[in-house]
């Protein structure tokens, strides 16, 4: 599968399109998750690894509290990252197969699950979150949409200016075989520069997996975990799709 240009040479753009700030409610969501997990328990500071962690968004509203590592496939990801949370460990890793041989509290998949685009890699995702815990762990996924909250021809834009550059940008969500279990995400990026004032025109495109409520539930169960769903409000429009496991 080619790689998204996003997680390659645009992966620059990534602290413009997605701020860390826009991450500060679904990051309180996964404080909470935890503390509340651990709460009685003995007092010591928990570990958290995030797989697909990309540029640290996530991962550095969490750093205060918890050590925390982030694994990626993506190297210019994972610079990002370590600009922005040099406390992280930053490891390169694909989500299906790493293994660090280690236990950590808490595993966490943010939206870099969706591309899992089938069931057999969901199912080495979650493989791979097991291993890293030991029974009563922590897992959570959050991936962006489940066939129940799938939006067809969801348009989404928006844009920034910094020194150097303009950036306008489009979202454009949409199912081209609703017979199969993948969407695609194509990112247009308008990039102007401010001193040529040149513009630059780009098309990314992203396949993504769509999976319906109840074969997450099972394939987590099914990984090892005593699963439910929780739709957290991460202060987001609707409702913020969260899959809890507890590992057995």
């Amino acid at each position: 599968m080619t790689t998204p240009r996003l997680y390659d040479d645009l992966a620059y753009l990534w602290p413009i399109l997605s701020p860390p700030d826009h991450y500060t409610a679904e990051s309180s969501v996964l404080r909470g998750l935890i503390e509340k997990h651990f709460e009685g328990s003995h007092d010591q500071r928990r570990s958290v690894l995030e797989l697909g962690a990309g540029g640290g968004h996530t991962l550095v509203h969490l750093i205060d509290a918890y050590d925390c590592t982030a694994v990626d496939l993506s190297e210019p990801m994972l610079e990002n990252c370590r600009e922005l949370v040099p406390q992280a460990e930053t490891l390169v890793g694909d989500m299906r197969t790493v293994r660090l041989d280690r236990k950590f509290d808490a595993v966490f998949i943010h939206d870099a699950i969706d591309y899992m685009v089938s069931e057999a890699e969901v199912r080495q995702a979650l493989e791979t979150a097991a291993a890293h815990l030991e029974p009563g762990g922590l897992c959570v996924i959050a991936p962006t949409y489940t066939r129940e909250t799938f939006i067809d021809g969801e348009v989404a834009d928006d844009g920034t200016t910094t020194d150097s550059q303009e950036l306008t940008y489009f979202t454009y969500v949409h199912d081209p075989d609703p017979m199969d279990d993948t969407f695609e995400m194509i990112l247009l990026y308008l990039i102007r520069d401010m001193n040529t004032r040149a513009v630059e025109l780009v098309e990314d495109r992203h396949t993504c997996g769509l999976f319906s409520n109840d074969q997450w539930l099972a394939w987590i169960e099914d990984a090892g975990f005593d699963a439910r769903h929780d739709a957290g409000d991460a202060g987001a429009d609707e409702p913020w799709t969260l899959f809890v496991g507890v590992k057995k």
